[in-house]
């Protein structure tokens, strides 16, 4: 939620208006008048309400991530639907490692939340990479490589002098080195989504095994006898974050071979 957001959230009002009303009596019952009291109350009122906009819309920031410049995926494209996915799990594990009234048991399942939030971090990331990969993609005409390569082709086959015919296979070597980086970059991209696609999913298979460590936890009086379940929650969120990076920096690899390639035909 923004800032406009929490501006007209109806429980800053709610909030304000309480402790407003409350500074209003105490200050009746201790002033002279009743009159003097609406001021004091009115003045709590705005201070409560402003405090709860600004630690509202702080803590939205907080838990959206550092605000960053890196490029993000078309809308509607499959690496933009399996985070959208992944970030609508990651807020759902969140509202249920909140939800417990056992101090002792939120306290035990908060690292499956700050978990998870680094793991969308690192999905994040991976998205961009995806953007970035298609950008440089889109930048190779396929098209007339595909076109150029195969009349260069032909023209090699015609050249009968020797120098010639060198000369138009080192043309024929450069185009198919680019049409060997586009397809590099097809196959970083794939993977890169079928990552973020394994991910999204395991967070949301996540919601229903966490569901369940809560119900066991409540309906035996604790955690204790589903400690091992939770260890098995944040040794699978270890391993999503441990295949994210290890993808990343393949994709990493593949960018900068390609654009080796690129920049030397």
């Amino acid at each position: 939620m923004g800032i406009r957001e929490q501006l007209t959230d109806p429980w800053g009002f709610v909030a304000g208006g309480l402790s407003g009303g409350l500074a209003a009596a105490v200050a009746a019952a201790l002033g002279p008048t009743a009159l003097a009291a609406i001021p004091v109350g009115l003045g709590v009122a705005a201070v409560v309400y402003g405090v709860k906009v600004g630690v509202g819309a702080l803590t939205d920031r907080d838990r959206s991530g550092p605000a960053t410049d890196l490029p993000m995926p078309a809308r509607g494209s499959p690496a933009d639907v399996w985070l959208r996915r992944a970030e609508l799990a990651v807020r759902t594990l969140h509202e249920q490692t909140e939800s417990p009234r056992d101090a002792m048991t939120r306290s035990q399942i908060g690292d499956i939340d700050d978990q998870a939030a680094e793991t969308l971090g690192d999905l994040r990331r991976l998205a961009s990479q995806v953007a970035s990969v298609e950008a440089a993609a889109v930048r190779i005409d396929i098209v007339r490589l595909r076109a150029e390569e195969q009349r260069l082709a032909a023209s090699v086959r015609e050249a009968a002098d020797p120098e010639l015919r060198a000369e138009r296979e080192r043309a024929v070597r450069s185009v198919s080195e680019q049409l060997e980086v586009y397809g590099r970059l097809l196959v970083a991209r794939d993977t890169l989504v079928a990552r973020m696609q394994t991910t999204a999913i395991g967070l949301e298979g996540l919601i229903a095994r966490l569901a369940e460590v809560l119900a066991l936890a409540a309906t035996a009086g604790g955690v204790d006898t589903t400690a091992q379940r939770i260890g098995d929650l944040t040794s699978d969120l270890d391993g999503m974050q441990a295949g994210l990076r290890e993808t990343e920096a393949l994709s990493r690899k593949v960018l900068a071979q390609g654009g080796s390639v690129t920049s030397g035909s």
